[in-house]
């Protein structure tokens, strides 16, 4: 492949498929396509077959679940799949270079690398989304583990005797953060609303239960970004996902519950992303190209 073609980033998520043609910061040709979670991976092949790719098209794709050697398993927002070796399903679809990175892996290090986090050693993020996912950036490398599994910030457990997680286990960070949860606890409240993005929008008009739901995310947040903290030592936390777009409400949120945080000589920032909904693509493509090398 020439060095200056783009690259096929794709960001795959529990209902949005995002696809752009990268290089460096810049995406062009974005779209952004829901799919239904039955049909993933063959809605996924449609997205592919929007962009005009040859065999020289490096392609890059974040896709939820633990994700190692090409293989992807047991998403918990996408129950359909069990074990998928989707990089070798792809690139005979595809006759294409694939490579495959868990898709909050992707986001963050999109972020660490152009937007919010660039400029930083240590950087440390969450997703706010369908699920929660995490990612861990060191000097414009994402730390992926022994197995490819690191960084599920979404799945520490913050009380074992909590809700259950889409996972399978009880009170995970993720089961009291998640899309899913936050609408199922305004329900619970009295309140009647399908979207996260109306409940935040409610909070911020001063309606009683949309306030304590918000309250109580950034509660549950700053303890899983307490966790992350203690046990990482970041220079920024980045907070990305469909969610983070509330924007200054989920950092106020934050702030009033992080009083137990500072304890540090020196805290880490706390920051919004920076690269919105382009910011999978751009951390897939990143990914891509530098194994391609």
């Amino acid at each position: 492949m020439k060095q200056n073609l783009p690259v096929l980033g794709i960001d795959v998520g529990g209902q949005n498929i995002k696809a752009g043609l990268v290089n460096e910061e810049v995406i062009a040709d974005f779209h952004c396509v829901s799919h239904k979670a039955e049909n993933v991976v063959p809605e996924l092949l449609k997205v592919i077959s929007l962009f005009n790719i040859t065999q020289d098209t490096i392609i890059g794709v974040g896709f939820p679940g633990f994700v190692g050697d090409g293989m992807v398993m047991n998403p918990p927002n996408l129950p359909i799949i069990k074990q998928i070796d989707l990089e070798r399903l792809l690139r005979e679809k595809t006759s294409s270079p694939v490579y495959i990175l868990n898709d909050a892996d992707a986001c963050i290090l999109g972020e660490a690398v152009y937007g919010a986090g660039k400029g930083f050693k240590v950087v440390a993020g969450f997703t706010l989304g369908t699920g929660v996912g995490g990612g861990l950036v060191i000097d414009r490398e994402i730390y992926i583990g022994s197995n490819g599994f690191a960084s599920e910030f979404g799945h520490i457990t913050i009380n074992p005797s909590g809700p259950i997680c889409n996972c399978g286990k009880r009170g995970c960070l993720e089961s009291f953060l998640g899309a899913y949860h936050i609408i199922r606890r305004y329900k619970t409240l009295g309140g009647e609303s399908d979207s996260v993005k109306d409940i935040f929008k409610r909070a911020s008009s001063g309606e009683p239960i949309a306030l304590e739901v918000v309250n109580e995310f950034g509660f549950y947040l700053s303890i899983g970004i307490m966790n992350i903290i203690e046990i990482l030592d970041p220079d920024v936390v980045v907070l990305a996902g469909g969610i983070s777009k509330s924007g200054e409400q989920i950092l106020k949120a934050i702030r009033d519950n992080i009083p137990f945080l500072m304890r540090f000589p020196k805290d880490p920032e706390i920051k919004l992303c920076e690269l919105g909904d382009r910011a999978g693509p751009i951390g897939a493509a990143y990914w891509a190209r530098m194994q391609h090398r």
